[in-house]
């Protein structure tokens, strides 16, 4: 009953919050500073060319506001559509929860592309690849447009350090749970500057509906006072003169049933999505869903969208597109390894003409032995080993022992892990057992290197000194990892001081190592597979390794070319 209590209290303060804001007066502070806003006269001979046509779109993201919409007042949102694109049948993507639901909308494809979580996006560690094959609209308008002013204001965090790729030059802003407060810092940025994309998220109809339930009364009141902070962007751009050119977006996140999403409800799957602009229909979106919104806004820009998306412009959104086609299932990158079907282990002669040019420490087929096969390095076992078929012949298990490797020193070189893998997540959700490691795992600070698979369905590279330094790079695990084997390659590039991760041989993104650490050894203790350099950690590794290749330097992108069509020919 307490609970409840405060859960109450907490939501009607929220509501305070909201209702004793007062309308801001637009914000000119240089009314000579204009674009000159000039509504073009169409004559029945007047062809309407919808791609290109604005220089500037605006998404404004409710979260949980559904299609709850329609169920309360919205007199703003009724002037702004009036005459324009609106459904209320816009389908979100599944799980109905945040995180996947705006990376859809703005990488322009479903979760099991993106593989975006809220835990992911929340960790400040993890950031999403800038070298995804999956790029958000930011991304995309940044490529193509170097100068570009872009920006991002949001009341959840996570959508500016998980969702949209870092460094992209995006004018970010954030404050927690304060939706006036987004509408002013949006109020204020559009007096000084005209974007070419900018995306506002306000957060109160979520909070307010997993507090008090989706649909109620305190609810729809959060969701109509929201549409008065809607009016002030919309009001911000009128008076600067951009509304001409600009391409007006309100939607949400999803829905909510009872205090609660997630599934696969109707409450919960069906969203508003409102459209405005000088080409846009007068009617109802047809087969609108989330990752639409990327392509929409690309389409308005006049920027090409990226194959891999697989949102598209649905008919009903602009007047000249009156027929589309069938949206592109898409193909996850590492599809084709995950089903592959074990084969024979090549002849040793074919990996050493392959690795010719590198320096190979060691290389383990892990065919029932654990021996290295060029017979360099020593090895040892810890525990019970299993084999299992894997990518080429037999692969081993780690679930209950590990493997040291003998007189294996990295020092203050560079060096290289490429290596098959197989596995489901640790558990507990906070348990990282290592795949390779040389080092005490119980702090991050300890002295040596590891390479963790995490519960938060990640894999993280550290490194610390012994003292106070150390470094964590963490890269998200495909959305489909856990459906056969994936590839992973680790490069330690110590004289660029880059370390980078690979997962089905792409590049997703690398980290630098920072001073503190840049001509430290990391070297530490054993060099170990499946364990920490401890031997004692307590957590397990549910994983087999197979083709599991060392260097003592950088495999590069012919190295990585070439491991590709080694194991993609057979």
């Amino acid at each position: 009953m307490k609970k409840i209590f405060s859960l109450l209290i907490a939501a009607l303060m929220v509501l305070a919050a909201y209702s004793c804001e007062k309308d801001p007066e637009p914000v000119d502070p240089d009314p000579g500073n204009k674009e000159e806003e000039v509504t073009p006269v169409e004559t029945p001979d007047t062809p309407i060319v919808s791609k290109g046509a604005y220089k500037h779109v605006v998404i404004v993201g409710v979260d949980g506001a559904g299609a709850f919409f329609k169920d309360t007042p919205t007199p703003r949102c009724d002037e702004i559509f009036a005459g324009q694109a609106t459904t209320y049948r816009s389908k979100t993507s599944f799980p109905t929860i945040s995180a996947q639901c705006w990376t859809s909308m703005l990488h322009g494809v479903l979760p099991e592309f993106h593989g975006i979580t809220n835990d992911i996006s929340e960790d400040k560690n993890v950031h999403y690849p800038v070298k995804s094959p999956y790029p958000s609209i930011f991304r995309v308008a940044r490529e193509a447009h170097p100068d570009a002013k872009l920006a991002s204001f949001v009341s959840w965090y996570a959508i500016n350090n998980g969702i949209i790729e870092q460094n992209l030059g995006v004018e970010m802003g954030e404050t927690k749970d304060v939706d006036p407060e987004i509408a002013r810092m949006t109020v204020s940025y559009l007096a000084d500057n005209a974007p070419m994309l900018l995306f506002v998220h306000f957060g109160s109809p979520d909070v307010v509906g997993e507090k008090l339930g989706f649909g109620t009364d305190a609810q729809l009141k959060a969701i109509s006072d929201l549409d008065t902070y809607i009016g002030w962007i919309y009001d911000q751009l009128k008076l600067k003169g951009l509304l001409d050119d600009t391409l007006f977006i309100v939607t949400a996140d999803h829905g909510g049933i009872g205090k609660s999403h997630g599934g696969d409800t109707e409450q919960e799957r069906y969203v508003f999505l409102g459209i405005a602009g000088k080409t846009v229909a007068d009617g109802t979106i047809v087969d609108a869903e989330a990752r639409d919104v990327a392509a929409i806004s690309a389409y308005a820009l006049g920027l090409e969208a990226p194959e891999t998306w697989t949102g598209h412009v649905p008919a009903g959104v602009f007047k000249d597109v009156t027929e589309v086609g069938e949206r592109k299932a898409g193909e996850l990158p590492g599809a084709k390894y995950r089903s592959h079907q074990t084969a024979p282990t090549p002849s040793l002669s074919d990996v050493q003409a392959l690795l010719s040019k590198h320096n190979v420490t060691a290389y383990f087929p892990f065919d029932e032995s654990i021996s290295d096969a060029f017979g360099k390095v020593q090895t040892s076992s810890s525990g019970t080993l299993k084999y299992e078929d894997a990518y080429f012949g037999k692969g081993v298990a780690l679930n209950n022992g590990y493997v040291t490797l003998k007189d294996v020193s990295v020092g203050t070189g560079s060096f290289s892990a490429a290596f098959w893998l197989k596995a489901t997540l640790p558990s507990p959700k906070g348990a990282d057992p290592g795949l390779i490691s040389n080092k005490d795992w119980n702090e991050g600070v300890y002295k040596g290197f590891i390479l963790s698979l995490r519960g938060t369905r990640d894999i993280k590279f550290n490194v610390g000194d012994g003292g106070k330094n150390r470094m964590d790079f963490t890269r998200v695990l495909p959305s489909d990892y856990d459906q056969g084997w994936m590839h992973v390659i680790l490069t330690v590039d110590r004289e660029n001081r880059k370390v980078r991760l690979y997962y089905d041989f792409i590049d997703g993104d690398e980290a630098d190592i920072p001073d503190a650490l840049a001509t430290i050894s990391f070297d530490s203790l054993s060099f170990n597979i499946g364990q920490d350099g401890t031997g004692n950690l307590s957590y397990k590794l549910p994983a087999s390794i197979d083709e599991l290749i060392i260097t003592s330097d950088v495999l590069d992108d012919d190295a990585i070319a070439a491991l590709k069509a080694h194991y993609s020919a057979k």
